[in-house]
This record gives C-alpha cells, structure tokens and sequence, in this order.
C-alpha cells in the first residue's frame, strides 16, 4: 500500500514540475506585436561627425524597410530575427544591426556593421 501511494504522489510532483515548467506569457512571439511599426533614429558612423538619420518601418513578416534620410530618401530592404529583448537586422546589402530594446520597447540601441566595414551606433524610438 505504501509503494502504491508513494508512486501516486511521485506521479503528482512530476506532473506539477512538468505544469510549472511551461513557457511564460512572455515569449518572443508575445513580444513581436510590441516593435512592428515605423520608428525613426539615427546612426553614428564612426570618424563621421553627423549622424545620419533614418526612418525604419518593422513589418509583422520580419522584414524591414530603412528609409535613409542622408542619402536622399534611399530605400533598404531587409529582414530581422528577435529574441525578448533584442532584435537583429541584416539589409540586403550585408549591413548588420544589433540591437538591444529599452523603455518598454519605446527605444532600441545598438551596433552596426557596415556592408563594407565602416561601423556605427544607432539609437531609434517608436513613432
């Protein structure tokens, strides 16, 4: 009788370990719908005294769109990945970003890796 009961309460512990082990809300496809949308920022080449401003649209299919204000309005197409709470985009052209989101993901910063070298920081928030 005792070895029937102590495998009846082996058996519930595993089962509430199992429960509690379950994904919170918080997962990265919870947090998707709070950064798709249009932000505007700048970036900081390095050895480049001006920034170069932008406009990005995050599109729910994980691509992106850079508008380029510097360069005349030039569009950059790409494509992301993110995690809870960063987000990476590689453009069409080979540059990287790296970034990380801030204030509730109202702003985003990080690093960038040019497509031929150059590297820079960018800093953007939500429209």
């Amino acid at each position: 009788m005792f070895k029937k009961h102590h495998l009846l309460l082996t058996l519930i512990l595993l089962q509430l370990a199992f429960a509690s082990c379950k994904k919170s809300s918080n997962t990265t496809t919870d947090v998707k719908s709070n950064f798709i949308g249009n932000w505007a920022g700048a970036q900081q080449f390095t050895g480049v005294p001006t920034p170069y401003k932008f406009s990005l649209a995050i599109n729910a299919d994980n691509t992106v769109v850079n508008i380029d204000s510097a360069f005349g309005n030039q569009s950059y197409p790409g494509s992301y990945t993110f995690t809870a709470d960063s987000l990476k985009i590689t453009y069409n052209n080979g540059t990287k970003w790296s970034l990380k989101f801030s204030n509730n993901y109202a702003g985003c910063s990080g690093s960038v890796l040019g497509y031929a070298g150059a590297t820079a920081t960018v800093n953007m928030t939500k429209k």
